[in-house]
């Protein structure tokens, strides 16, 4: 009887890691695949970010901030610069490195989200948790784009374990758990600092509110000491430069531009709680709001009935994740500025989270095994989305638009080709106006697959042009400025609508 039990729950153990292989499996398939066919986006701000770390990498200039945020006279801390620079080194300034990096977090995620999901509820929930965030689109594309606010959702789940740590009353290393702690928060106002702002104070709230009398002074100093050593390179910019930063988030804050008037807040809250809603469709629902809303009220109802028969951990946090989302929708009700996806980018987590546990709380109640399994393999076929995918395996390869990364290089190699070992310089029109990326590109791609780059005292000259979609017109009165700047001897239209034209002077 022994023997039989022993093989019946080696079975079962080899089933649970089978079904977790395959879903880590086609969640590096759908991540991956951008990486290898060089399709992922490589923008102002990816431009921007590659000529910092080469700085950092190869001209030793250390930075105490990182770039511009959002918010006028702020910036990022250099921890993004800082993470990222050893994989730059690696990679020898290859930009598709990074994305594979990038690629990589997002698997990390979904191996987080089952080691989570089995500590608080058991393999079940791990199975869900991981499944859901290795299908959710919006949780793909966070893995597809080398951006710093895209790694939020890694930060959100290792703040999880940590607390998770703290919750479960665990006495030995409780001090390096609050740390950590500290330092993933942190970390998180490093990768964005709306997000990252709010998210802290809705954990703040969270542990207040749950561990009540139960933290220690020495945990609060241990978890201000994890903050603080992250924040360390700004303050030290912050004493440097009178505090310059400060006072441009309080004007920031002060002069929103609107009063707040009842029926402005009224009004923003709407707003607020429909944008986030869209959001939690597009995560779980494959932007079917319909079903997300069917899915939303999934979560309220089974949280009302269950409630109550859950343990401890899982009760923290489910209430956690009700005050963190709270906290986005009264902080940014009162922000009177435009909010942007990447202001909420670590929430799809938590919407996840949710869900899953509410399909466990379900599967608990009802006695076919059968049910709830199913239910969640639809769901996760349903983000999928397996057909599209299949569709593209036996279609040409996505040709993209100008920001496409592969695009930029076709333009790159376009531009040497026609020089044929000719010193060049060249001129560029992009709707961001700085030419960040192919500043980059010519300087790294250039050098080492031609072996030598640009010069500016050159009578041949490559006019690259990218579309400009949203206002064409500021594109022709650009040209219309430059008629007499050399004379037009070819123009090439590439298929990303990139157009090149060779001019001489």
């Amino acid at each position: 009887m022994k023997s039989f039990k022993k093989l019946k729950f080696s079975s079962f153990i080899k089933k649970e890691f089978l079904l977790l292989y395959l879903i880590i499996l086609i969640g590096s398939y759908i991540r991956l695949a951008g990486v290898f066919t060089n399709s992922f986006a490589f923008t102002y701000d990816v431009g921007r970010d590659m000529l910092a770390l080469w700085n950092i990498a190869y001209l030793h200039k250390l930075t105490l901030i990182g770039a511009t945020t959002g918010l006028p006279g702020v910036f990022y801390g250099p921890w993004w610069y800082y993470m990222l620079t050893p994989f730059f080194i690696i990679f020898g300034g290859n930009p598709q490195g990074l994305d594979f990096i990038m690629a990589l977090t997002g698997i990390a995620s979904i191996v987080l989200a089952y080691v989570f999901g089995r500590k608080i509820q058991g393999s079940l929930t791990g199975l869900i948790f991981a499944g859901l965030i290795g299908a959710s689109p919006v949780m793909v594309s966070l893995s597809a784009q080398i951006w710093n606010p895209n790694i939020a959702p890694f930060f959100v789940l290792l703040i999880f374990l940590m607390l998770r740590k703290i919750f479960s009353g665990e006495k030995n290393r409780r001090l390096l758990y609050f740390f950590l702690l500290g330092i993933f928060l942190s970390l998180s106002i490093d990768i964005e600092i709306v997000y990252g702002i709010l998210f802290t104070l809705g954990i703040f709230i969270s542990l207040g509110l749950i561990l009540r009398n139960k933290i220690k002074l020495k945990e609060v100093v241990s978890l201000a000491f994890g903050l603080l050593v992250i924040a360390s390179p700004r303050i030290l910019f912050e004493l440097r430069h009178h505090f310059l930063m400060s006072k441009s988030f309080i004007k920031f804050v002060t002069s929103g531009g609107t009063s707040h008037t009842a029926s402005s807040l009224i009004s923003d809250f709407i707003n607020r709680l429909s944008f986030m809603f869209s959001q939690f469709s597009s995560t779980v629902a494959l932007n079917n709001e319909i079903l997300g809303l069917i899915f939303l009220f999934f979560i309220a109802l089974t949280l009302f009935l269950f409630y109550k028969k859950e343990n401890i951990i899982t009760k923290d946090f489910i209430n956690l994740s009700l005050i963190v989302i709270a906290t986005f929708i009264v902080g940014t009700t009162f922000f009177s500025h435009d909010i942007w996806p990447h202001y909420l980018v670590g929430l799809p987590v938590i919407y996840i989270f949710l869900i899953s546990v509410s399909f466990y709380m379900l599967g608990k109640q009802i006695k076919n095994k059968y049910v709830v399994p199913i239910a969640v393999f639809i769901l996760i076929l349903v983000n999928f989305n397996p057909v599209a995918i299949f569709q593209s395996l036996t279609q040409p390869l996505w040709i993209g638009d100008a920001s496409v990364y592969r695009n930029q290089l076709a333009v790159i190699n376009y531009v040497y080709k026609q020089a044929n070992g000719r010193s060049f310089k060249y001129v560029v029109y992009t709707p961001p106006v700085y030419d960040y990326t192919y500043q980059y590109l010519f300087m790294w791609y250039g050098e080492n697959a031609f072996h030598y780059e640009p010069s500016q005292q050159s009578h041949l000259a490559f006019f690259i042009l990218e579309p400009d979609l949203q206002m064409p017109s500021r594109l022709t009165d650009w040209l219309r400025e430059r008629q007499g700047d050399g004379t037009i001897i070819k123009s090439e239209k590439l298929p990303s609508g990139i157009i090149v034209q060779t001019r001489v002077h």
